[in-house]
């Protein structure tokens, strides 16, 4: 599966894509300056602050099962699932159950992914702690 890697002038978070999927902009990186390419020689733009996403859709988005757009936890897991399936899930928690300490980084990779989620998820929604 390729990956896109599109630039934009404002910044982007999700939108409902379907009765049971959003469209998240994710790995956002703020371009400074950014000079896109012109459109003909004579037209060269101005450069701007350029926000950029990459993702498996052609906009540089990645459409994800959720059902609720409005709901925290639907929203978090959406994200989860974007980069783990229920299974590599639960394979990755069966390592840390079993406590071998070969999986430590795997297990910190998790859940470092399961807390950007999370910021993710209140940045888009709005919710502020």
């Amino acid at each position: 599966m390729s990956n896109y890697s599109v630039v934009y002038r404002e910044p982007r978070t999700v939108l409902k894509y379907d009765s049971t999927h959003i469209i998240g902009y994710l790995n956002e990186k703020v371009l400074s300056n950014y000079q896109p390419e012109a459109n003909t020689q004579d037209n060269q733009p101005d450069p701007y602050t350029g926000y950029q996403y990459t993702g498996v859709e052609k906009d540089g988005g990645t459409i994800m099962p959720c059902q609720d757009i409005t709901s925290y936890h639907d929203v978090v897991n959406a994200l989860i699932r974007s980069k783990y399936s229920e299974s590599e899930e639960m394979a990755v928690n069966r390592h840390k159950i079993g406590g071998d300490d070969a999986y430590a980084e795997e297990w910190k990779t998790y859940n470092d992914w399961c807390e950007q989620a999370k910021s993710i998820s209140k940045s888009w929604l709005g919710i502020t702690d």
